[in-house]
């Protein structure tokens, strides 16, 4: 059995490992360094050691050759002898590649309703995401697109594999609740600076969400995309934000995987 191999079932068997998600383009990536030190910290945190970022880089690197880019790179962290008897004491983490290709984006902005959920230990991007995947079933039973997570008080946070925001018409507005702080987000905020566009961080309530004029999904692989609606409000086309959010993104060079 090859060592490739070998991971996968230590992956699969023991659900145990963080990881981070990144685009890869023939100029770069977008964010890389943040990537690198999101698996560096998240590493810490999950095992106790950290991630040397030039070998990942590297590892990253190896893992494209040959694919028609961009494409979609997961780095997973994961450790051969973490087990339910011993998660202390643990070796220096493992990554494996998995590359795939690019997710073509939805051709209509995604519907998406609220849900009462929090995730366990929200500021890492842990592999934990049964219960990710299950609250986007129930939504798409409900007939939604995805999901949106909300307080037991009614304080928005993130969506299941995303950051949102919101837009007044003047500037973007991010919730301030406990989420996984995403790369795309801290890119676009960056960029936003860039453009002169105002941008903050306050206290969401599911009951302010009518009174914004649109809001919008932040990941690192889809990129920023518009919501259609969030439960029974409804956000017209807003070509103005299109713009903001896609002019933002592009403020931010790419990082090359070679340095």
């Amino acid at each position: 059995m090859d060592d490739s191999r070998d991971d996968l079932e230590t992956v699969a068997l023991v659900n145990y490992g963080h990881f981070t998600s990144l685009a890869v383009h023939s100029e770069g990536v977008r964010g890389l360094t943040l990537h690198l030190e999101r698996l560096d910290r998240d590493a810490r945190i999950v095992f106790g050691h950290g991630l040397d970022g030039d070998m990942v880089r590297e590892r990253i690197r190896q893992a494209v050759q040959g694919h028609e880019l961009p494409v979609n790179v997961r780095v997973t962290a994961f450790t051969r002898n973490a087990s339910p008897r011993k998660v202390v004491g643990l070796e220096p983490p493992e990554v494996l590649i998995t590359v795939r290709p690019m997710p073509h984006r939805a051709s209509t902005p995604p519907r998406v309703r609220t849900s009462v959920f929090s995730r366990y230990l929200p500021e890492v991007k842990h592999v934990g995401t049964f219960s990710l995947f299950h609250q986007i079933r129930q939504a798409q039973q409900a007939g939604y697109d995805d999901v949106l997570f909300v307080d037991a008080d009614g304080r928005i946070s993130e969506g299941s594999v995303w950051n949102v925001g919101f837009y007044d018409g003047s500037r973007v507005i991010w919730p301030d609740a406990p989420a996984l702080p995403g790369v795309e987000m801290t890119l676009l905020r960056a960029g936003l600076r860039a453009l002169g566009v105002a941008d903050e961080r306050r206290t969401v309530f599911l009951s302010d969400i009518g009174s914004f004029r649109s809001a919008f999904r932040s990941n690192a692989i889809a990129g920023p995309t518009l919501i259609g609606a969030i439960d029974d409000v409804t956000y017209e086309p807003d070509p103005e934000l299109t713009d903001v959010l896609e002019r933002a993104r592009q403020a931010v060079p790419m990082e090359p995987l070679v340095p």
